[in-house]
């Protein structure tokens, strides 16, 4: 069989998609046409189980929201330098105690705040927390390699034990992520030069009943700027009021490599079309399908129940995603986005 010309990436159905279905999407491997997609059957491939029980794990952090009360976790900047400081805003509508945990790309978690430099981690209603704030002991900063982070801010109205400190895994209600060991990067703690630790725990609020909890999520991307010239993974778009950060799990790929295609978004909306324009626009999505963005939510493709999957498959330097969301008042947003695909 002759091979495909710049065959990037391959829309794979699940195998419970019936044969019959299947069949009408699939492109025979003899045609001539240029093209960057092509629709196949899935394959039981026994030795991606582990790796698969991995990345469901990861999706399920990514995915992982609630919103028992308003929350809102923001950061200084939309893509950070390697080596920039880091500093993010917290404010909640009702007191709580705030767990901050970075979560990268490989399932790996870090326990951003409390930390040993600020133990008291309670915040009142309505007051916005800044961290690392003026005066205290500590900066955030992102490490290397480039790639993006998913941060949640997990607030809960009782004083609750979120974090296992025996093996940096999540616990109780936040257990979606089981025995995550801490990593030596991605965001780092540093501790300030020459000033004088101390910060001691406050007493705090009372527990005030049952567990009510909220999640904010931040993507945190880091950038090489001595790379400018490769693709980055991740891209930003904005309208009004209006942002959406978009990433893949990864600014390159190998063939046969996993790929999955984030969003995050300030507003609700809708994401009508995913396209591969490297060599000729081809969905990205099976017939149909489209997927509800909410505020503050996390939405990847495919989703962790979805019945497809995005596969590297071919050489190239530097492949075109493109992707259109409508918000629900009618504004359209386009965002584009270049991953490379390696050997």
């Amino acid at each position: 069989m002759k091979k495909l010309v710049a065959l990037f990436w391959v829309l794979v159905l699940g195998l419970f998609v019936v044969n019959v279905a299947a069949e009408a999407e699939i492109k025979p491997s003899t045609t001539t046409a240029t093209r960057d997609i092509v629709l196949v059957e899935d394959e039981d491939d026994e030795e991606g189980k582990d790796e698969a029980e991995v990345q469901a794990a990861v999706l399920d952090i990514e995915e992982l929201h609630k919103n028992d009360f308003d929350v809102s976790l923001t950061s200084d900047k939309e893509i950070y330098n390697i080596g920039d400081s880091i500093v993010m805003t917290f404010k909640s509508t009702e007191s709580a105690y705030l767990t901050i945990l970075d979560f990268t790309a490989s399932g790996q978690m870090i326990v951003l705040f409390p930390n040993k430099w600020v133990s008291d981690n309670h915040v009142d209603a309505g007051q916005e927390i800044i961290i690392p704030d003026k005066g205290q002991k500590f900066k955030m900063r992102a490490g290397g390699p480039v790639g993006v982070d998913v941060v949640k801010a997990i607030a809960t109205n009782n004083n609750t034990q979120i974090v296992d400190p025996a093996n940096e895994s999540l616990v109780g209600p936040f257990a979606v992520l089981k025995d995550a060991k801490a990593a030596t990067r991605d965001i780092l703690l540093v501790e300030e030069d020459d000033e004088e630790e101390g910060n001691s725990a406050s007493e705090g609020a009372k527990d005030s009943g049952a567990l009510k909890w909220s999640v904010a999520s931040l993507a945190l991307a880091t950038v090489d700027p001595s790379k400018a010239d490769q693709p980055s993974g991740v891209v930003v778009a904005s309208e009004g009021d209006w942002n959406v950060k978009m990433w893949t799990n990864g600014a390159s790929f190998l063939t046969g490599e996993q790929v999955f295609v984030k969003f995050l978004s300030n507003k609700p909306a809708k994401l009508i079309s995913l396209v591969n324009e490297g060599s000729g626009t081809r969905s990205l999505l099976p017939d149909g399908t489209q997927r509800s963005v909410q505020a503050g939510d996390i939405v990847i493709l495919p989703g962790k129940n979805d019945k497809w999957k995005l596969v590297a498959t071919s050489k190239a330097p530097k492949d075109i995603v493109k992707a259109k969301l409508v918000a629900d008042d009618g504004t359209e947003l386009e965002l584009t986005l270049e991953v490379a695909i390696e050997d």
